[in-house]
C-alpha cells in the first residue's frame, strides 16, 4: 500500500498575493540589468555557482517548485507517492511539455529518460552538483562518487515514459527540497548527443571517455542546450549580453510576466548600473551599502532602493579553533588551554557586543541581520512556529529579547566567566594574556571594522591583561584555503549554506572531519566528552525520519543546537543583508533559500514604480504574516 502526498498539502492556504507596491503590474515586460562576469559554464549539471544558475534557473524546469511562501507545488510532477517505509518515491510527470531549441522552436518532449541521462551523467563525471543525490540518500548514489558499483546501482529508474522512481537507502524527510538543484534537472539525451557520435554507446564507456565527454558538455554552446523552462536563451555573446526570452510553449506560460530578460556585460557594472537604473535605462542595479546610504539621504533618490530580501541560505558565526596550526608567535599551545576552558569560552560569547559588531556594515537592519541561532530565521517551522522561535532557545537568553536584539551580550556575566577561567587556566599553567588571532579577508567590504569593533570593546571588558585579540589582515587569494582550512586562526567569523529544508543541514559544519573549528580534533577529556554528546544528540535527531515525526525531529535538532551555543563552541551571528535596487516586489518571486528558487523570475512582475523602504517593510511583514498562516494551515 502507498500514501500519496497530496498536492492539496502543498498548494496549501495561499490567499491573496503580498502586500507592499501600490501596482504589481508595468507596461513594459523587459527586465534589464548589467552584469560584469561571464558564466564559466552553460552545463547545468556540472556547477552549483549563483552565477552560473542564474540561467538554467529560469530556463530548465524541476519535478517541484515553490510558491511565494516557500510551499511545495508541482512543476514537472504533477503528483507524487512514497511506498510505507518512505524509501521509495514514484513521480507522475506532465505529458505536456516540450523541449524548445534557442528560437523557441519544439524540438522534443520530456520524459522520464532525461531525468535518468541527466543523473547518469552527473553521477558517472561526479560532476559539481552530484553530491546532492548523496545528500538525498539516492541508493547506490556514495558508492559511484567513490568510484565504486556503477549507475545500474543507483536508485533512479525510468518506469516507463512518464513515470520516475527513486530508490533511497534510508528514509530522508527533506528528500523533496533537494530537487531544485541542477544536477536533479532533466537533460535531454537527444540533446546530448550531438556533441559525440558515440554517445548512444556510453555504456561501454571508461571513466576517460566519461571525463571527455563531460569537457565537451561543459563548453556547449546555447545554440546546442535546449530548454524546457519558463525561458529559453535566446543569445548568449561572451563579454556582451545574453537574453533569455519567454518560452509560449512552457507549460504554465499564463504566470510567467515578464517577457525578456535582458543582460548586458559591462566590467564596470558594479559602478555604473546605478546611474543608469536611475535614468530609467536599467530595471536592476548593483547597489552597495555606501550608495544605498547615499540614495536614501538624498530625498529625490531614497525610493529607488530599498533593504535586501533577507533569504536563510546562508548562516554566519564566529569558530573557535580547537586545532590551532599558526605560528608560534601567537601561542598555540597557549591557545589550546584557553579555548578548551569553557568559562573562557563563555567570556568571549557574552562579552561580544554582536549587534554593535553587525551596524559597523548596515546600521538600518543591524536588529533584522543578528540572529541568536545557527539556523537563521524563515527556515524552517513546526508546530505553527519558526524554528528558531522554540522554547529550547528562548531559555538560552540572558537578556530580554523585546528589548535587545542580543540574547547574549551581558558584561556582568562576561566578567563572572572571565574571573572563573582566569583561576581554571593559571592552575593549568596558561598564561596571560590569552593571544587570540583573529584574520579576515581584505576584499570583503567592512570586515576589517568589524574586527576592530569587537577586538576593542572585548579588550575593555575583560581587560588586556586577560586577552590579546590580534586583527589580522589574512591573503586576498585563496583566503578560505589558507585560513579557516589551514587552521590558521584563533577566532573567526565563518558561514554556511545550507542545502535542503531540514535543520541537519546546519550541523554539517561542526561533524566528524570538517574543516571549521575542528572540536572533534580536540585533545582535552572534558570537550571531547561534549563534542561526543552533541553527536549522540546530532544523531538521535536525525532518527524521526517518518511524516508524522517531523515536529520532534525539528525540536530535537534544536536542542543539539541550543547545546552548542549554551556550552560556547560556537557563537551565533547572523545572516548578510544589503540593499537593493530594482523594478520588481521580491515578495512575489519564489521562495527557498536552497536550490534555486530564489533565482527565477517565473510570477513576477516589472513594477511601475520601484519599491522603497516603507513599502518593503510593510510587504515583509505581510510576507511574515501570510507565511505563519500557510505554516498552520500545513500542520493541521
Amino acid at each position: 500500500m502507498k500514501k500519496v502526498l497530496s498536492l492539496l498539502f502543498a498548494v496549501l492556504l495561499i490567499v491573496g498575493s503580498v502586500s507592499g507596491c501600490a501596482d504589481s503590474g508595468s507596461g513594459t515586460s523587459a527586465y534589464r540589468s548589467l552584469y560584469s562576469a561571464d558564466v564559466s559554464t552553460l552545463n547545468y549539471l556540472n556547477t552549483t555557482t549563483t552565477n552560473d544558475m542564474t540561467i538554467p534557473a529560469n530556463c530548465e524546469e524541476c519535478l517541484i517548485e515553490y510558491d511565494s511562501l516557500g510551499n511545495v507545488l508541482p512543476a514537472l510532477a504533477t503528483e507524487w507517492t512514497t511506498s510505507e517505509d518512505n524509501l521509495v518515491w514514484t513521480f507522475t510527470l506532465r505529458q505536456d511539455v516540450k523541449w524548445v531549441n534557442y528560437q523557441g522552436e519544439e524540438v522534443g518532449t520530456v520524459t522520464a529518460n532525461d531525468f535518468i541521462a541527466a543523473a547518469e551523467y552527473a553521477l558517472n563525471v561526479n560532476s559539481d552538483g552530484a553530491y546532492m543525490y548523496e545528500e538525498a540518500m539516492v541508493a547506490g548514489a556514495s558508492e559511484l562518487l567513490a568510484g565504486e558499483g556503477s549507475f545500474e546501482d543507483v536508485g533512479v529508474r525510468a518506469v516507463d515514459d512518464y513515470t520516475l522512481e527513486f530508490t533511497l537507502s534510508a528514509p530522508c524527510p527533506y528528500f523533496l527540497t533537494c530537487l531544485t538543484y541542477g544536477c536533479f534537472t532533466p537533460m535531454s539525451a537527444d540533446c546530448m548527443s550531438q556533441l559525440n557520435a558515440d554517445y548512444a554507446n556510453r555504456a561501454s564507456w571508461s571513466q576517460e571517455d566519461w571525463d571527455a565527454f563531460s569537457d565537451q558538455l561543459d563548453a556547449i554552446d546555447y545554440t546546442q542546450l535546449w530548454y524546457c523552462g519558463a525561458y529559453y536563451l535566446s543569445e548568449y555573446l561572451a563579454g556582451e549580453r545574453y537574453t533569455m526570452v519567454k518560452n509560449e510553449q512552457y507549460w504554465d506560460k499564463d504566470k510567467v510576466y515578464i517577457t525578456s530578460l535582458e543582460n548586458t556585460y559591462n566590467r564596470e557594472a558594479s559602478t555604473i548600473s546605478g546611474e543608469m537604473y536611475l535614468r530609467g535605462e536599467l530595471e536592476n542595479a548593483s547597489i552597495t551599502n555606501t550608495m544605498a546610504q547615499s540614495w536614501l539621504a538624498d530625498p529625490e533618490t531614497a525610493d529607488y532602493v530599498h533593504p535586501s530580501r533577507i533569504t536563510p541560505s546562508y548562516s554566519y558565526f564566529f569558530s573557535f579553533n580547537f586545532d590551532p596550526q599558526f605560528d608560534e608567535e601567537y601561542e598555540p599551545d597557549n591557545w589550546t588551554l584557553a579555548v578548551n576552558n569553557e568559562n573562557f569560552r563563555k567570556s568571549i560569547l557574552y562579552g561580544m557586543n554582536r549587534l554593535g559588531a553587525t551596524m559597523i556594515s548596515d546600521e538600518n537592519n543591524a536588529e533584522t541581520l543578528l540572529q541568536n541561532t545557527i539556523t537563521p530565521a524563515d527556515f524552517v517551522a513546526a508546530d505553527g512556529q519558526d524554528y528558531t522561535a522554540f522554547d529550547t532557545f528562548s531559555s538560552l537568553a540572558v537578556n530580554d529579547t523585546s528589548t535587545t536584539k542580543d540574547a547574549y551580550f551581558n558584561e556582568e556575566l562576561a566578567l563572572q566567566y572571565r574571573d572563573a577561567a582566569i583561576e581554571e587556566l593559571t592552575a593549568e599553567g596558561a598564561t596571560f594574556p590569552i593571544i587570540t588571532l583573529m584574520p579576515y579577508n581584505p576584499s570583503v567590504a567592512d570586515w576589517d571594522a568589524e574586527c576592530l569593533y569587537i577586538e576593542q570593546p572585548l579588550e575593555n571588558l575583560l581587560g588586556t591583561d586577560y586577552i590579546d585579540i590580534v586583527v589580522e589582515q589574512g591573503p586576498t587569494q585563496d583566503f578560505l584555503t589558507t585560513v579557516r582550512r589551514g587552521g590558521q586562526y584563533a577566532l573567526h567569523k565563518t558561514n554556511w549554506g545550507c542545502d535542503y529544508a531540514d535543520p541537519l543541514t546546519w550541523t554539517a559544519p561542526f561533524a566528524v572531519d570538517n574543516s571549521y573549528g575542528k572540536m572533534d580534533l580536540s585533545t582535552d577529556s572534558e570537550t571531547q566528552a561534549l563534542v561526543q554528546e552533541y553527536y549522540a544528540m546530532v544523531e538521535e535527531a536525525n532518527s524521526y525520519v517518518s511524516a508524522d515525526q517531523l515536529s520532534e525531529r525539528y525540536h530535537a535538532f534544536a536542542e543539539a543546537e541550543a547545546f552548542l551555543i549554551e556550552h560556547a563552541l560556537v557563537i551565533p551571528f547572523g545572516v548578510s543583508g544589503g540593499y537593493t535596487a530594482s523594478m520588481v516586489n521580491p515578495f512575489e518571486g519564489q521562495y527557498a533559500p536552497y536550490g534555486v528558487a530564489t533565482l527565477r523570475y517565473k510570477g513576477q512582475h516589472v513594477l511601475e514604480e520601484p519599491m522603497n523602504t516603507e513599502e518593503f517593510n510593510a510587504a515583509y511583514a505581510q510576507w511574515q504574516e501570510d507565511r505563519a498562516a500557510s505554516t498552520s494551515s500545513s500542520e493541521s
